[in-house]
C-alpha cells in the first residue's frame, strides 16, 4: 500500500514539477553525495567514484517510476550517462549533483 501511494505521488508531483526541479526550486531531503554540488564531485577521485555510483542508483530509481507509471525511461548508453552529467555540471558547478542528473535525466527523454 505504501509503495503504492509513494509511486503515485511521485508520478503526479514529477511531471508537474518539471520545469521548477530543472531550476533548482524544489526541495528534497536528498541523501548522499546527491546533495553535495558538482564541483564537490568532481574534487577528488574518492568523491567522482562515489557521486557514480550514485547517479547509477538514482538513475535506475527514476527508471523504475518511470516504467511503474507506464512513462518514456531515459534511453542512453549506460557508459554515457556520467559523462552527460559532467556537461550538465560543467554549466553551472555548484549546482547540488541531483539536480544535474535531473537534468540530464529529462534531456535524455527527448
Amino acid at each position: 500500500m505504501i509503495k503504492r501511494a509513494l509511486i503515485a505521488a511521485l508520478v503526479f508531483v514529477a511531471p508537474a514539477c518539471r520545469v521548477s526541479a530543472q531550476d533548482a526550486k524544489v526541495s528534497v531531503d536528498m541523501i548522499g553525495i546527491g546533495r553535495m554540488s558538482c564541483a564537490h564531485w568532481q574534487s577528488t577521485q574518492a568523491h567522482r567514484l562515489e557521486g557514480t555510483i550514485w547517479i547509477y542508483g538514482f538513475w535506475t530509481g527514476l527508471n523504475y517510476v518511470a516504467a511503474a507509471s507506464d512513462q518514456t525511461q531515459a534511453k542512453i548508453d549506460v557508459a554515457a550517462i556520467a559523462a552527460q552529467v559532467e556537461k550538465t555540471c560543467a554549466q553551472q558547478t555548484s549546482q547540488p549533483l541531483a539536480s544535474a542528473v535531473w537534468t540530464t535525466y529529462l534531456e535524455s527523454k527527448r
